[in-house]
């Protein structure tokens, strides 16, 4: 604790990332061993993601996955706002709110809250989380109109935004 009392905080690597999207949407396959794949879409962890140099998977590329070109002894790591928006704009993200979304349906929205936040983020919201929530998922229900999917599409739209998190990313 002496030594330790303040830590920086750290970007995950690349593929923590990727498997931690994978793992909240609960599609992550943890199956050890065997072959590689070039499908950047496969629900195997990124370390069985086949490196091919005219094949490299973007989402990974964005995040400062290493160069295949070169040995390098440590990894640069870069933030710049086109990560963020990469981020949020992804497929993967996007199907993975959707699946988390599906995961915490309840028929109260302080509930699928606070299981989403324990899911995505190991922790109970804080009030003022789960008031400034409950106020987004119902401001986007009646964008949509009110119809019967509005309160599925507001709550992927929640997972969404809490996938896209700072606290998602970087460790603390």
């Amino acid at each position: 604790n002496r030594l330790w009392w303040r830590h920086p905080t750290r970007r995950l690597e690349a593929e923590a990332i990727r498997d931690n999207v994978l793992a909240i949407a609960g599609t992550l396959d943890p199956t050890m061993y065997g072959p590689g794949t070039l499908d950047s879409n496969s629900p195997r962890r990124s370390v069985y993601l086949t490196v091919k140099r005219s094949q490299m998977v973007p989402f990974l590329q964005m995040y400062d996955v290493p160069e295949a070109l070169q040995s390098i002894g440590e990894r640069s790591v870069t933030t710049v706002p086109t990560q963020s928006l990469a981020f949020m704009n992804s497929p993967l993200v996007r199907g993975a709110a959707q699946k988390l979304a599906v995961r915490v349906r309840s028929k109260s929205d302080a509930e699928s809250i606070e299981q989403a936040y324990l899911i995505a983020l190991a922790r109970r919201p804080t009030d003022a989380e789960q008031q400034r929530m409950q106020s987004f998922i119902a401001r986007q229900a009646e964008s949509y109109g009110n119809a019967p999917q509005a309160r599925d599409q507001a709550l992927t739209d929640f997972c969404q935004v809490l996938l896209c998190l700072n606290e998602f990313i970087y460790v603390d």
